[in-house]
């Protein structure tokens, strides 16, 4: 256990904004110098400083190149169901980065957030060891875990798998979602070498779960490498017995798929996972920014999808879905294979509206225009905001709005439908379908 456990959070009183304006410009600024650097090393070495946290409860670790995230979201609502206390880490967050860090469902407040990330720096020398942003998010992660007794913590990999930060737990079971061309740069530019990578989340003697949209390259590489290693492959079949979510479309049912592989191998270690419990919990999860509704009149939906593996899934699910077209609200960070995100999703739009988003990895305007004219009528604005105060008034226009291009989009979209709620955070903001 690590040390200096604190309270529990419920008594805590909020944090300063100040404070927490800038001790998150602090944690930004890692993430501005070092982006992504993968190793474990510097996270070894400050995990044996805080005495281990990782290793205080059981963990389930997750990765893939798109659903690892949702995957992660439904297993975790199952265990809580059934009574566990659940931590959960994903990334990345869309309005607060509070969001990355859930226990029971909820986004742990702010002060617990700051309390731990105040005591990394006080305690760790974070320039010293050269921590990245994910990394120094990802060790106050277990630390809130352990601090908090959670009976098993569900974490999403962040970038890959073998040199990924949450890959110092020692997971009781993994889980590789999908395999698709995203940070090629890091992981590879074939599916094989991009599984390799991912593979690095496989244990000797533990199960790992792999999801059933895997393409054939993938899985082989995947399978040779348990086999080299001694995993046990445990395959995910959409076809069996899997319950129902309100995630739309296949690539939902695929990860509900895996979850629900997870929660099997779980139950076969021990885990009372009633049946009823797991029902309940893919029943009512909610995985903000996966083809969510988020206003009625008009309709505005938010969909993460920012790479060709997530734009064709939109795609699909727009064929089943959609009558007449959309009004497109589109943006890219430029490491992201956008325009063929834009290519993807085009014929569905009547017109496209482009606003900058993700700060200094944002596509340039002029970019996001040139190609969003070439496809179809455009519109340029300033800032989602904006875009969506145009687009959302236009009462001439009834068509239906998609926000999707990017999370950063995404979560700029939510940020102006919080605004707007006169709320903060993202649990508190009201969705059409919430009970009253």
């Amino acid at each position: 256990m690590p040390h200096d456990v604190r309270p529990p959070v419920e008594h805590r009183a909020e944090a300063s904004p100040v404070v927490w304006r800038a001790m998150t410009d602090w944690l930004f600024a890692l993430e501005a110098r070092r982006g992504w650097d993968l190793a474990l090393e510097r996270m070894r070495v400050a995990l044996g400083r805080l005495g281990h946290p990782e290793k205080s409860c059981p963990s389930v670790l997750i990765a893939g190149t798109n659903g690892k995230g949702s995957t992660s979201a439904l297993t975790a609502a199952a265990l809580g169901h059934s009574g566990l206390k659940v931590g959960l880490y994903t990334s990345p967050h869309l309005i607060d980065l509070t969001e990355r860090i859930r226990i029971d469902g909820r986004a742990v407040p702010r002060k617990v957030l700051l309390d731990r990330l105040a005591q990394l720096r006080a305690d760790l020398d974070v320039e010293g060891l050269g921590l990245t942003f994910f990394e120094v998010t990802t060790l106050a992660a277990f630390a809130i875990f352990a601090a908090a007794s959670v009976d098993i913590a569900v974490l999403e990999v962040g970038l890959g798998g073998r040199l990924d930060a949450t890959n110092v737990a020692d997971p009781v079971v993994a889980a590789i979602t999908s395999i698709g061309f995203d940070h090629e740069a890091y992981l590879g530019s074939t599916q094989a070498a991009i599984a390799g990578e991912k593979a690095g989340v496989m244990r000797t003697g533990r199960p790992v779960v792999l999801g059933p949209g895997l393409l054939a390259e993938a899985r082989a590489a995947l399978g040779a490498r348990a086999r080299e290693i001694g995993a046990t492959v445990v395959e995910a079949s959409a076809d069996e017995g899997v319950p129902p979510t309100r995630l739309a479309g296949r690539h939902m049912r695929e990860n509900a798929a895996t979850a629900f592989a997870i929660l099997g191998v779980l139950r076969e270690t021990g885990l009372d996972l009633p049946a009823t419990a797991v029902v309940e919990g893919f029943r009512t999860v909610r995985w903000p920014g996966r083809f969510e509704t988020i206003s009625e009149q008009p309709t505005i939906i938010c969909d993460g999808a920012h790479n060709r593996e997530g734009a064709a899934a939109l795609a699909e699910l727009l064929t089943e879905r959609a009558a007449g077209t959309w009004r497109l609200l589109l943006s890219a960070v430029a490491d992201k294979p956008w325009p063929d995100v834009f290519r993807k999703l085009a014929p569905f739009a009547s017109t496209i509206a482009v606003a900058p988003t993700g700060g200094r990895r944002g596509v340039p305007l002029a970019d996001l225009e040139r190609v969003a004219a070439s496809l179809r009528p455009s519109r340029t604005f300033l800032s989602a905001a904006a875009a969506l105060d145009t687009l959302a008034g236009d009462t001439r226009d009834g068509a239906p709005i998609l926000v999707a291009g990017s999370l950063y989009l995404v979560g700029d979209a939510y940020a102006w439908l919080a605004e707007r709620q006169g709320v903060e955070r993202l649990d508190d903001l009201r969705l059409p379908g919430d009970a009253p």
